[in-house]
C-alpha cells in the first residue's frame, strides 16, 4: 500500500510540473494513444502472469521458461499490430472519416502510436521472476522495482520537457520506464534466469487458463477505457486533455486499490483456494473492509470538494475538470467490486466477469453517445460516473450462487459516503471563510 501511494504521489508531482510545461492537447493525445495501445495489449492477453500465480506448476522452471517464450512472441506480435494500427489511423485521417476537430483527427496521433509501440517489443523480455515474486508475495522488491522504473522515466520526461516543451517528452519517457523495469526484473530478483524452453503441457495449461483471461481482458479494456475511446471522437484534444486530468485524479484512488488487489488479493485468494477453500469468503471480506472505507469516504469527499482540489493544484486552463471530477467520483461506489475479478480468477472462473463487462460496455458505447447527443458533455459524464450501478444486481447474483455474499458486510460501510461528504462540506466552508482558494 505504501508503495502504491508513493507511486501516485510521484505521478501527481510530475503531473503538476508537466501541466505547467506542456499544453492540455498533449495530455489528450498521449492519453488517447496509450488507451489504443493498452487495447492491443489486452486484446492479446493470455494471462501469463496470472497463470504463474494461480497454477500448481507456477514454481517449476520449465513452466516459467515456456511462459517467458510465449511472452516474447506476444510482445513482438503486439508491436507489429501497433504499427498496423498507426497506419490505419493515418489512412482514416487521410480519408477524413473522423469528426473534424476531434482528438482522433490530430495528425500526430499515428506517429505517437507507432513510436510508443516499441515498448511492447522490449517488455516482452521481462523476466518471469516478477510474476514469481507476485505469486510468493515478495512485495518489497516488486515495489522497489516499480518505483525505480517509474521515477527514472519521470525524471527523463521532466528534463526533456524543461529543455524542449513538446509531446516527445512524454513519448520517450515511457521507453526509459520500460527499459529500467525489464533490466531490474532480471538482475534485482532472486531465482534462475529465463532461457528458451518449450514444455507442451505447460503451454496447454497457460493457453487453457488464458483463453478466458483473453476474453475478459478484451471486455475489461472496453469497459474500463471506453469513456476515452468514445469521447476521443466526440470532443477535441484540448477538452480530452482536461478530462484526462479529472480522470487522473479519480483513477489515482482506483489504481492504488487495483494494484493492491492484483499484487496481494489475487495471490492470497489463490493460496486460500489451494489450501483452505472454506476460508475464502472470510478472506474476501477482510480485503473488502479497507477498500470499502477508502472508496466510500473518497466518494463523499470528492463529490463535495473535488473542485477545490483541481483549483488548488492546476491553473485556470484546467478549471472545467472541477465538475468532471465531482461527477466521476460517483463511480467509486462500484470500484469496491473490482475485487470480485480476482476472486473469480482465483477459483478458476474468470468467465464469470464476462456478463458484467458486457453490461458496462453497453453503457459506455451506447448510452454515453446517446447522453452526449441529448444532454451534451455533462450528460455523458453522468453516464460514465454512474453507469456501473447497472451491473450490481448481476454481481450480487453471482456472489449468492457461489455462497460468497454477506449482505450485512456489503452495507455496513455505506454511511461513510455521508461522512466523506460532510468532511468535504467542512473543507468548502473553511475555504469560503479563509478565502484560501478562489
Amino acid at each position: 500500500m505504501g508503495g502504491h501511494v508513493s507511486s501516485q504521489v510521484i505521478r501527481l508531482s510530475s503531473n503538476l510540473i508537466l501541466t505547467r510545461l506542456l499544453v492540455p492537447e498533449m495530455f489528450g493525445l498521449m492519453s488517447l494513444a496509450n488507451i489504443l495501445l493498452i487495447g492491443l495489449v489486452l486484446f492479446s492477453d493470455l494471462g501469463i502472469r496470472q497463470s504463474i500465480v494461480q497454477s500448481p506448476r507456477g514454481h517449476e522452471q520449465a513452466f516459467l521458461n515456456t511462459a517467458w517464450v510465449v511472452q516474447i512472441i506476444r510482445g513482438a506480435v503486439i508491436w507489429l499490430l501497433a504499427l498496423l494500427l498507426s497506419l490505419a489511423l493515418y489512412l482514416i485521417d487521410l480519408m477524413h472519416w473522423w469528426n473534424p476537430g476531434s482528438a482522433y483527427a490530430e495528425p500526430l496521433l499515428p506517429v505517437i502510436v507507432a513510436i510508443i509501440s516499441f515498448n511492447f517489443l522490449i517488455s516482452g523480455f521481462e523476466s518471469t521472476k516478477l510474476a514469481t515474486a507476485r505469486r510468493n508475495m515478495f512485495l518489497k522488491r516488486m515495489t522497489i522495482i516499480e518505483l525505480a522504473a517509474q521515477l527514472g522515466g519521470i525524471i527523463f520526461m521532466l528534463i526533456w520537457a524543461w529543455v524542449n516543451r513538446s509531446i516527445w517528452a512524454l513519448v520517450f519517457g515511457s521507453f526509459v520506464t520500460t527499459i529500467i523495469r525489464v533490466a531490474l526484473s532480471h538482475i534485482a530478483l532472486p531465482g534462475e534466469n529465463n532461457k528458451y524452453q518449450w514444455d507442451v503441457k505447460a503451454f496447454h495449461e497457460i493457453f487453457h487458463f488464458g483463453k478466458w483471461i483473453f476474453l475478459t481482458s478484451i471486455l475489461g479494456f472496453l469497459a474500463i477505457n471506453g469513456d476515452r475511446i468514445i469521447l476521443g471522437n466526440l470532443i477535441d484534444a484540448e477538452t480530452l486533455g482536461v478530462y484526462s486530468i479529472a480522470y487522473f485524479m479519480f483513477s489515482a484512488i482506483q489504481e492504488i486499490l487495483t494494484k493492491m488487489m492484483g499484487n496481494v488479493a489475487f495471490p492470497a485468494f489463490s493460496e486460500v483456494v489451494r489450501n483452505n477453500p472454506k476460508e475464502l469468503k472470510q478472506t474476501y471480506y477482510k480485503f473488502r473492509t479497507p477498500i470499502d472505507i477508502v472508496t466510500l469516504l473518497a466518494l463523499g469527499l470528492l463529490f463535495a470538494s473535488g473542485d477545490l482540489i483541481i483549483k488548488f493544484l492546476y491553473d485556470d486552463r484546467y478549471l472545467p475538470a472541477c465538475h468532471m471530477l465531482q461527477i466521476l467520483s460517483v463511480g467509486l461506489f462500484v470500484t469496491r467490486f473490482a475485487l470480485d475479478k480476482d476472486l473469480f480468477m482465483a477459483i478458476g472462473k474468470p468467465k464469470l466477469m464476462v456478463p458484467t463487462y458486457v453490461i458496462n460496455i453497453f453503457v459506455l458505447f451506447v448510452l454515453v453517445p446517446l447522453a452526449f447527443t441529448q444532454f451534451g458533455l455533462n450528460g455523458a459524464l453522468w453516464v460514465i460516473g454512474a453507469g456501473g450501478f447497472i451491473a450490481l444486481p448481476l454481481i450480487f447474483y453471482l456472489k449468492i450462487k457461489y455462497k460468497i455474499l454477506d449482505l450485512s458486510r456489503e452495507l455496513v460501510f455505506v454511511p461513510l459516503i455521508f461522512l466523506g461528504y460532510g468532511l468535504g462540506w467542512v473543507v468548502h466552508y473553511l475555504n469560503n471563510v479563509l478565502g484560501l482558494i478562489s
